[in-house]
């Protein structure tokens, strides 16, 4: 089982890298104002207890709409916020719910067949565009100028560790670790369409797998985006752990799910 403190703290660090962060009691507001299209930079975090959900949802529409931005926020906790769900049309918000799977690496390796023709290297400057190409071409990721302008900045990040795989010399899937303390997690996991149904993932997460036992971190956490994907990183010995309910809220643009079925 999973400890919603933990995550979220794992997440407020993930944040610091692309994002400014202001802790407040119920949790954190993140933002860019470089990056104002870039939803991850732009949004609340919420995961306690909210005393007076009215003035606090108008407070979070007022911080953000005095820097230019959007008012967004992710809840969790939902069963500690009730009233804060009720009041969220009231103050212009709409709002959808998230299931997720919380997935975390049990420390064995799943078999795999030796194949000479994959190689995975640690992204440098050298091969950066390349490995950058690969996530331009994930329409889930977002619209390419962003992914662009956000690799740029991970990427620079000691927090972050790049990798692409080869096949036959062509880079073709591309991931990153994030790393803050004793944690990590696996992020950004992509293959190009036309590479797509061969397995080259599970030799992706071997990679950073091994990478996380030399490191001697505690857990490796991965957080699939629909169940499809789950079943993937399940092969490769990341079991659910839990999962956890949210609501995403935001008064105008696309939803979420718009997003991820662009």
């Amino acid at each position: 089982m999973y400890n919603l403190e933990q995550i979220m703290q794992l997440d407020i660090d993930y944040m610091k890298t692309f994002s400014t962060i202001e802790l407040c009691k119920e949790g954190a507001f993140a933002y860019n104002q470089a990056l104002p299209n870039y939803y991850d930079a732009n949004h609340a975090h919420i995961w306690r207890r909210i005393a007076d959900p009215a003035t606090f949802l108008q407070n979070i529409k007022d911080f953000y709409q005095t820097k230019s931005l959007i008012p967004r926020l992710y809840l969790y906790n939902l069963e500690d916020n009730p009233s804060c769900i009720k009041a969220l049309e009231k103050y212009g918000f709409q709002y959808e719910y998230f299931i997720d799977n919380i997935q975390c690496w049990n420390g064995e390796y799943a078999p795999l067949t030796p194949n000479s023709a994959i190689q995975i290297e640690r992204v440098t400057d050298a091969n950066m565009e390349e490995a950058l190409a690969v996530e331009m071409s994930i329409t889930t990721f977002g619209e390419p100028s962003l992914i662009q302008q956000a690799f740029t900045q991970t990427y620079r990040s000691p927090h972050f560790t790049y990798y692409v795989l080869r096949l036959e010399g062509k880079a073709c899937c591309s991931a990153n670790i994030f790393v803050s303390g004793n944690q990590g997690r696996v992020e950004s996991v992509a293959t190009i369409e036309g590479y797509r149904g061969r397995g080259l993932i599970g030799y992706m997460l071997r990679h950073i797998q091994q990478q996380s036992v030399e490191w001697g971190l505690k857990h490796l956490w991965i957080l699939p985006i629909n169940e499809q994907v789950a079943k993937v990183y399940h092969r490769a010995n990341f079991k659910s752990v839990g999962k956890i309910a949210s609501i995403h809220a935001f008064t105008e643009g696309k939803s979420l799910q718009e997003i991820r079925q662009i």
